[in-house]
Formats: structure tokens, C-alpha cells, sequence
């Protein structure tokens, strides 16, 4: 049975207004999930409604390119911006660039803490299972990796997909990771969230699907093309 879809916040489907930013909304290839209804569309350039995103840490602003962020040195911290919604499963889909960054990651969190990331960095892309329960005895540890380059100034489309307990990675299209925990449907999923090490880094297109309850009738079988995930190392 599908579960009930919680409420988006802050009016995130006035995205889709006939003045909203025209990032394309059309949805991606999956391979695991069924997308549903498009939910958010923002270009993230200079001009779109940046009112729905809070920044949390560092340097952000929108541009004709898209919302470029950096770390704010007195912060002490990477730099983190949230789009503060509420969702069950689901499909996102960017595009991010690289302009001297350490890595840009992508996360998805439960209430109180993180509970899956993508990360983008000059020679890999991984997929990880985030500490969720903070002080608590679960840990970080990466689901998939794959070392490739990510030459500054080059775009890269990124569909990240999350239903029930598994999620899985695309990276222009051609490379693809996943895995599953049950610590991804023990809680609320909520505030997907921008993350830069260093400077700078640039997001535009960002657009978010709702997603069925049952995966794709083809998922045990594109699961099985692809690397087995990683697993998490015993104490």
C-alpha cells in the first residue's frame, strides 16, 4: 500500500506557476523509480524565487549560470543550502559544475540528521549512507564509488532516486550505483540540501518528482547490471 504522501512546505508547488524559472520538467531516465507528479522546478539563476531555499552556511548567490556557493571562512564550516520540504519516495534531478571545489554533495535527511549523500569531487563520484542517528553507534559508511574526472568548468547531470529503503545514483547518464539501508524509511525524508567544500561550485535545473510506492517492474533486473554496493564495515 502506498503511503501517504506528507505535506511539501512553504508552498514549494508555486514552482510550477506560469512565472516560475523554466528549468526543464521533463523527467529523467530511472532505473529504480516510477516518477510521479513534478513537485519543484527552479533554474537557480538570478531571478528565480530563492525566497523557498535557506541558506544555512557560506556564500550563495544566483547568477545567469545558476546559484553558485562557497564556503564563508569565519563559518568554520562547508557551505549548505536547504530547500525545506517534506517527502516520501521521490526523483531529483541537476546539474552541478565543479570551479575549484574540494566536492559538492547533495543530501537527503531524516528529522534531526543526514540520511543519504551524493558527493561529486574532481575524481569520484560516490553514493553514501550518512550518519542518521548523530551521538548515536551508526556511522557513515559508502555504498558505491566510481573514480572519475570532474574537470572544473564542465557541467554534470546528477538523478539521485529514493524508494522505500534503497537509493540510487546516475551521473550523466552513464554511470550508476546504489544501495539499500532500513535507516532510509524509519523516518521522515526531509530537506534536500546543496553542500561545498571550499569554492566555488554551481547548481542550476534542480527539479524534484514525487515517486510511486513500488519500484519499477524492471528494478531486479537493472539492479543486477550494476556494481554490487559496498558494504559497511564490522566494528
Amino acid at each position: 500500500m502506498r503511503r501517504p504522501l506528507l505535506a511539501l512546505l512553504l508552498g514549494l508547488g508555486t514552482l510550477l506557476a506560469a512565472d516560475a524559472p523554466k528549468a526543464p520538467t521533463e523527467a529523467p531516465a530511472t532505473l529504480l523509480a516510477q516518477t510521479d507528479k513534478l513537485v519543484g522546478a527552479d533554474d537557480l539563476t538570478k531571478g528565480s524565487p530563492a525566497s523557498l531555499w535557506k541558506i544555512s552556511k557560506g556564500r550563495w548567490e544566483r547568477n545567469d549560470l545558476g546559484m553558485t556557493g562557497a564556503e564563508n571562512p569565519a563559518d568554520r564550516h562547508n557551505a549548505i543550502v536547504r530547500l525545506p520540504v517534506k517527502l516520501t519516495d521521490f526523483v531529483v534531478a541537476f546539474d552541478v559544475r565543479l570551479d575549484g571545489a574540494a566536492s559538492f554533495a547533495f543530501t537527503i535527511n531524516n528529522a534531526k540528521e543526514h540520511l543519504a549523500r551524493v558527493i561529486v569531487a574532481p575524481t569520484y563520484v560516490s553514493l553514501r549512507r550518512d550518519d542518521y542517528d548523530g551521538d548515536g553507534p551508526e556511522k557513515a559508511f559508502t555504498l558505491f564509488t566510481k573514480p572519475t574526472p570532474n574537470d572544473p568548468g564542465t557541467w554534470h547531470n546528477v538523478v539521485f532516486e529514493m524508494v522505500g529503503d534503497t537509493v540510487v545514483l546516475t551521473v550523466d547518464g552513464k554511470i550508476s550505483g546504489w544501495g539499500a539501508d532500513p535507516a532510509f524509511v524509519k523516518d521522515v525524508r526531509a530537506n534536500p540540501s546543496f553542500h561545498i567544500d571550499g569554492a566555488t561550485a554551481t547548481v542550476r535545473n534542480f527539479r524534484l518528482w514525487t515517486a510511486k510506492a513500488e519500484p519499477k517492474p524492471t528494478w531486479a533486473g537493472q539492479r543486477g547490471s550494476l556494481p554490487k554496493p559496498l558494504e559497511k564495515q564490522k566494528k
